[in-house]
């Protein structure tokens, strides 16, 4: 047992683990080398290229840079290309960016009337070529005057009164609250608000208006598909529209087939109902029997808010991608809204979404304006024509029983109500007031109050801070030639004054010159088209039908200061327009009331 000793076993444990360093040494000799005999040698020589070819595009980066420049500056050539495209840039943002600065523009219009009055030209100037206009006239014929044939005859011979009063100083009435009885037949009110805030129109066949609707849609399709969504409202008075929509719904799909058109409709009915609104937005389709269920299944009553259905049904409206998208809005009431929307806020967000709205409506400026600023059209929903032939007898009978009292009863201060209705359709938008006064010996005496009225009228439309201007047509007839003289707006008050106070002719004959003078007048396009005809003389009903039209397809709302007969009550009936009856007025068997 004692073979092995102490210093053998520490010799055979030294040589073990000699032996294992160099078997270690060994191990890792091998591993190596089979390590790099199985590596490839064209990875390596990949890593090697490019790791060689980055040294090189990092120096070209630096040296290069100032060769080139160099030689772009001795070359003229390159340096006006250079030039001419930086031009080009700098143009293109500008050009994109103007028209978003354009509806800022039109607030300038809400300037107070009195600026422009105090820049107008020199009040003698106008008034003394009127004046040996007129002097001219008496000798003969002048050459800036119209004539024309007498349009029926006259009604007799009228007194004449004394002019040259002078004027009082009559204070603003604007939003002076004026005492009305409404249950007094005298009342003049009662003959401009027949027919409510909203004008009675002549009847159009639905079959018309839906094909001319549906024509206008097509023209704007480009050969693409249509996106055309009803918005009816709802409220009381509109059974009968929305019969009529249904009924002739077929009219308007006759006419896409025809195009070939890839069409589907929508719809969006609308009232208010304990002052909250009840809107109900149907998604689009193209099942004409079902979508017309839906237009006949809507009952009417309550009140509406049309400005709130368009922004609801932009929000829900699921319109197809590349669909041109349409609205039309069918209504008889001014465009309102419970949460204070105003018309502009409802044309930017259509204007956003690219939507047409069409309107089938009353002719209001609200109703107009919505359908010019997003390219769509305005038509005038069409009355029943029974309800036509009623109001027909209703004004007759009122013209037979009452008018003689209104005539007797008429007084100056009446006429308020006129400046006053004016500024109701304003809504912030140009104004041009047109004038046709009477130049005819029976309303000399009538000259100093019908200038205090106009002096009351402007003060309400200075503090309203509305932009407005007037024009003056004073017309008059001589012997059988009829006369008229056009004034262009702007006049001011003074220059107004010199003109009505020009002096009278034997008798007069409005229908004529409400045809000249709006042929030959001069009036801002973006301005809503006020008329106030002031005569003391009846109108022949045989030659107003026409007349009447001509002021509907100008948009015009008529308001008259005048007497008793279907022309001047009818006229403001379906303009929206209010008739006051002018102190001592004539009638037709030419007696003073």
């Amino acid at each position: 047992m004692n073979i092995f000793t102490k210093k053998t076993v520490k010799s055979i444990t030294g040589n073990a683990l000699l032996l294992s360093m160099i078997l270690h040494v060994i191990l890792l000799i091998a591993l190596f080398y089979f390590t790099v005999r199985n590596e490839n040698p064209y990875a390596v020589q990949d890593k090697l290229d490019a790791t060689i070819t980055t040294i090189p595009k990092e120096i070209k980066t630096k040296l290069p840079i100032k060769t080139p420049l160099r030689q772009l500056y001795k070359t003229t050539s390159h340096e006006t290309a250079t030039v001419k495209e930086i031009k080009v840039k700098s143009i293109t943002p500008e050009v994109t960016f103007q028209p978003q600065l354009s509806p800022t523009e039109p607030t300038m219009a809400e300037q107070p009337r009195l600026k422009s009055t105090e820049i107008t030209p020199d009040v003698n100037v106008d008034v003394s070529t009127a004046l040996r206009e007129l002097r001219e006239v008496e000798e003969g014929l002048s050459k800036t005057e119209a004539t024309g044939p007498t349009l029926g005859g006259a009604f007799g011979t009228k007194k004449s009164g004394t002019p040259g009063i002078q004027r009082k100083n009559i204070p603003s009435t604007l939003d002076i609250p004026t005492n009305i009885d409404g249950d007094d037949i005298d009342s003049p009110t009662k003959i401009g608000d027949l027919g409510g805030d909203t004008p009675k129109l002549p009847y159009i066949p639905f079959e018309n208006v839906m094909k001319s609707l549906a024509e206008e849609i097509v023209d704007t399709s480009e050969g693409g598909p249509i996106d055309v969504v009803f918005l009816v409202d709802a409220s009381g008075s509109m059974g009968d529209n929305i019969k009529g929509v249904a009924e002739h719904l077929v009219d308007m799909i006759d006419v896409y087939e025809s195009s070939e058109i890839d069409y589907e409709l929508g719809l969006t009915e609308f009232a208010t109902r304990q002052r909250k609104n009840v809107i109900k937005v149907h998604q689009l389709t193209d099942k004409l029997k079902d979508y017309k269920q839906n237009l006949l299944s809507i009952v009417p009553r309550g009140d509406e808010r049309a400005l709130d259905a368009i922004a609801q049904t932009v929000q829900e409206l699921k319109f197809r991608a590349t669909s041109k998208k349409h609205f039309i809005i069918v209504t008889d009431e001014p465009l309102e809204s419970l949460k204070n929307r105003k018309i502009e806020d409802a044309i930017a967000l259509c204007r956003e979404f690219g939507i047409y709205v069409n309107v089938l409506g009353i002719p209001n400026k609200g109703h107009q304006l919505i359908a010019q600023e997003t390219d769509g059209k305005w038509h005038a929903i069409p009355q029943n024509p029974k309800q036509q032939k009623l109001s027909s007898r209703q004004q007759r009978t009122l013209t037979a029983m009452q008018g003689a009292r209104l005539l007797r009863n008429a007084k100056w201060q009446d006429a308020h109500q006129i400046g006053r209705q004016l500024l109701k359709y304003t809504q912030n938008a140009p104004v041009d007031v047109l004038l046709f006064i009477d130049g005819s010996k029976s309303m000399e005496e009538k000259v100093p109050d019908i200038l205090d009225q106009l002096d009351i009228w402007m003060r309400d439309w200075d503090n309203a801070l509305i932009d407005y201007q007037i024009g003056v047509v004073r017309f008059r007839k001589s012997v059988n030639l009829n006369r008229v003289n056009v004034f262009n707006p702007p006049q001011t008050l003074q220059q107004i004054r010199k003109i009505v106070e020009l002096p009278c002719q034997e008798d007069e004959s409005l229908l004529f010159a409400i045809s000249d003078g709006l042929r030959r007048i001069k009036l801002r396009l973006n301005a809503q088209l006020h008329v106030i005809l002031i005569t003391d003389e009846p109108i022949s009903e045989k030659a107003s039908a026409g007349t009447i039209q001509l002021l509907r397809e100008k948009h015009a709302v008529v308001s008259v200061l005048g007497t008793i007969d279907d022309f001047q009550q009818k006229v403001t009936i379906e303009t929206g327009g209010v008739w006051v009856p002018i102190p001592k007025g004539h009638t037709k068997n030419n007696t003073y009331w």
